[in-house]
């Protein structure tokens, strides 16, 4: 029982026989502390300011290995989260031994196209991080290093949230397009396309490709993923087919206006150029009219057409013959 609760009861004459005796000294139970120990409260809102310059902070995760080997054999992705912008980029490894390779291709990407040294690195004290070959390489860059507390991801907040905004949006790509989930990292790598530009929390209306390159990302004609396209192809004669039907999975990052294709019935991934979409159908499912509005359902009337009435004419009576009744039976219902 707390202290708070015993002290409750005796103010409130809910029990007899106790006293308090209140001499100011504070009261520690260490049983209680064994017993009731818990994590300590981290909030979720970020408290401190951005970064005031590209490559000031750098944020970075190595997410654990994927339970179902990528189309190219990759297993792990390495995330590089830079805090001013909010930029990402994000490299698929074979294994963890990759994680300092991928890093120093970052770098010299952040110095050689922005002309940033990084200055801070944050990330979790994994072995990757913490390696001797790691540590040197940061050391001879001159850039500090900054480790979350052990068992606490939550002080790598950026660098985790992320993780979880991309696993999400990929598990809702493969799914709309019916995709195989070796795919798993195409539809990451278009999601951190997608991520960078389009607004997030801490920017506001800004994203992070403008921020960085100071100008507004045109998203314009921008495929569905997972689409389904024809692909131009001439290796046939003139009466074979002279396309071939694939699905888009993004962007190719290193030819310009060139497209990673998917070949569902070979299962491999090619680059193409001479591509055309096929247009995607939306169905969409109404309710009847007694749903849809909460005044009931609404009857369609036809047209009202004009009645010409004409006077009766006037025909010539006919007398018609009697026939007698016949009594055709008695039908028995029964009770």
């Amino acid at each position: 029982m707390s202290l708070d609760t015993i002290q409750s009861l005796v103010r409130n004459n809910a029990v007899t026989g106790l006293h308090i005796i209140d001499d100011g000294s504070p009261f520690f139970c260490e049983s209680c502390e064994y017993a009731k120990a818990t994590r300590k409260t981290i909030r979720k809102e970020r408290m401190t300011p951005l970064a005031s310059a590209f490559g000031e902070e750098i944020h970075t995760d190595l997410w654990s290995p994927s339970p179902l080997l990528s189309l190219g054999k990759r297993k792990y992705y390495v995330t590089f989260t830079d805090d001013h912008t909010q930029y990402t980029q994000l490299a698929l490894l074979c294994s963890k031994d990759e994680t300092l390779e991928a890093y120093k291709a970052f770098a010299a990407w952040a110095q050689t196209q922005h002309g940033a040294r990084i200055k801070r690195l944050r990330s979790d004290c994994s072995g990757e991080y913490t390696g001797g070959d790691f540590t040197r390489f940061l050391q001879e860059q001159g850039t500090e290093r900054h480790l979350t507390t052990h068992d606490t991801p939550q002080h790598n907040g950026v660098a985790e949230s992320l993780n979880q905004h991309l696993l999400e949006r990929v598990r809702a790509m493969l799914h709309g397009a019916r995709l195989p989930k070796n795919l798993w990292g195409e539809a990451i790598n278009f999601a951190v396309w997608l991520k960078n530009r389009t607004s997030t929390r801490v920017l506001g209306n800004v994203t992070p490709f403008e921020r960085l390159y100071g100008e507004k990302p045109n998203l314009g004609g921008v495929p569905e993923w997972g689409q389904r396209i024809w692909v131009h192809d001439d290796t046939g004669s003139k009466l074979d087919a002279q396309a071939t039907e694939a699905r888009w999975i993004g962007y190719n990052s290193n030819s310009t206006h060139a497209h990673r294709v998917y070949w569902p019935s070979k299962g491999s991934i090619s680059v193409e150029r001479n591509i055309k979409f096929v247009p995607v159908t939306v169905t969409v499912f109404t309710p009847p009219p007694s749903f849809a509005t909460p005044m009931g359902p609404v009857v369609m009337q036809p047209p009202v057409q004009p009645v010409v009435v004409q006077p009766p004419v006037s025909q010539p009576t006919v007398p018609q013959p009697t026939t007698p009744a016949r009594r055709l039976g008695t039908i028995v219902i029964p009770p």
